[in-house]
């Protein structure tokens, strides 16, 4: 294999980058967490997504603020290997590196287990070689099919979601569940509320948010990466929040105890068959079955130029890792390898400590970003705007902190296990930290103009 020189190429639209975005977080996220966030919560859920979105809003701040300086592939590594340090640059790339390389193989076993549960005569195994396989081909074609394939299949999940509130909200005019659609009880219970299990519910929420950052590995296949990037981060961890804060406050209508239901983990079925019936219960798990789709997609093309970045600067072998396919132009090793890792893990990992891990991969990640923002705007470029580069990232930087030491003891052994791979991996790439980690620079005229 050779490197080519060329760059990856510049097609995507702001609209294209925001569903990009909303596919990685995917519309029907409170699907996978509905049950135990909502008894965690005492029944006010829709409380904790607010909270939860308010949260990641200050990072993807941060994000839209570093995207705008560095509108590169690498996304977390490019803005803390830039902003702050080469060295701590390669370990934020690593950490996010294994919340990009987990998030397909959550969605493959999840959509594979739903399926399978559909159709059991098709084993586990053999939906997860379906859904990687439809993932791995729409990546190699190229980041425009994959944004095409993305709209289609957000518009499908969107429009069920719709149908999940409108059901919901019709059923609960009728007497169902609280008997009234206009409630205070979602978001806060007089006398029952307790602030505490709120903000445990919005730390468990944040997690449905993990995603939205994957815009900005995109930045060198946008058309305009510094006016669209940062927006289309913004504008699709505000859309997603209020997307799950409606799901979350018509259900605990529909279902007000939270401690009912018969299976956690499929509280929101359970909530649309008392809804709607075997058809809207039916249709929320089509719409579970395409979120893995549009998730691995993101996750997997994310991921991909993860690697095209670090390998670009030579922190993971060059000639491999940035090589790109001569018509396509898109980084097809890279894809393949986390093909292989999706399916492999899919069927050898427990699913509870492959999200433990993502939730330490990508916590690590948006601490070093909103830190980034402020070394680099405030202190090295003396930029004195005490709110936008000071006072904002630092808040998400907190905020992000006091959710990462919440995070249980596996995920820290198995996490700081990951980041001493990674210290290793630097070791001999640096040859022992006597060649400083390479930096890529972007020339000027590769954004295209409006």
């Amino acid at each position: 294999m050779s490197t080519q020189k060329e760059g990856l190429k510049r097609v995507l639209t702001l609209k294209d980058l925001t569903i990009y975005g909303i596919a990685f977080m995917t519309p029907i996220a409170p699907a996978y967490i509905y049950g135990s966030a909502s008894e965690i919560t005492g029944g006010t859920l829709a409380s904790a997504y607010l909270v939860a979105m308010i949260a990641m809003l200050f990072t993807a701040s941060s994000y839209g603020k570093m995207s705008g300086e560095f509108p590169l592939a690498g996304s977390t590594y490019a803005y803390t290997q830039r902003g702050i340090n080469k060295y701590l640059g390669f370990f934020a790339g690593w950490g996010i590196y294994l919340d990009y390389v987990l998030v397909p193989l959550v969605v493959f076993i999840t959509g594979a287990l739903y399926a399978n549960a559909a159709v059991p005569q098709v084993p586990f195994f053999v939906w997860v070689l379906i859904i990687a396989g439809i993932t791995t081909t729409v990546n190699c074609i190229g980041v425009k099919i994959a944004a095409r394939t993305n709209i289609f299949l957000v518009a499908i999940m969107c429009a069920i979601v719709v149908a999940f509130i409108v059901v919901c909200a019709y059923a609960v005019l009728k007497g169902t569940g609280s008997g009234t659609l206009f409630s205070t009880k979602p978001f806060f219970r007089p006398g029952e509320t307790n602030m505490n299990a709120i903000v445990a519910g919005g730390a468990l929420a944040c997690f449905s948010f993990l995603g939205f950052d994957s815009i900005t590995t995109m930045s060198e296949e946008a058309i305009r990466p510094k006016k669209d990037i940062g927006r289309a981060a913004f504008i699709a961890c505000l859309a997603g929040g209020l997307i799950f804060i409606a799901q979350a406050y018509v259900a605990q209508l529909v279902w007000p105890d939270a401690t009912s239901f018969e299976t956690a983990d499929t509280a929101l079925f359970e909530v649309a068959n008392l809804a709607g019936g075997a058809v809207l219960a039916g249709l929320y798990t089509f719409a579970v079955i395409l979120s893995t789709l549009t998730a691995g997609i993101a996750g997997q093309s994310s991921a991909a130029r993860v690697m095209f970045g670090m390998g670009r600067d030579e922190a993971l072998p060059k000639k491999f890792f940035t090589w790109l396919h001569p018509r396509l132009k898109t980084p097809i090793p890279n894809i393949l390898i986390m093909a292989v890792i999706g399916v492999v893990g899919s069927v050898t990992l427990d699913l509870t400590l492959v999200a433990e891990m993502m939730n330490f991969g990508g916590l690590f990640g948006f601490m070093c970003v909103n830190l980034s923002v402020i070394v680099w705007f405030f202190f090295k470029k003396k930029e004195r705007r005490v709110f936008a580069y000071l006072i904002l990232p630092l808040l998400g930087l907190l905020i992000c902190a006091y959710l990462w030491v919440h995070l249980s003891k596996t995920a820290f052994i198995v996490g700081f296990a990951w980041l001493f791979l990674g210290f290793i991996v630097m070791l001999i790439t640096t040859k022992g930290f006597k060649v400083a980690p390479k930096i890529y620079e972007e020339t000027e005229n590769e954004e295209e103009p409006a």
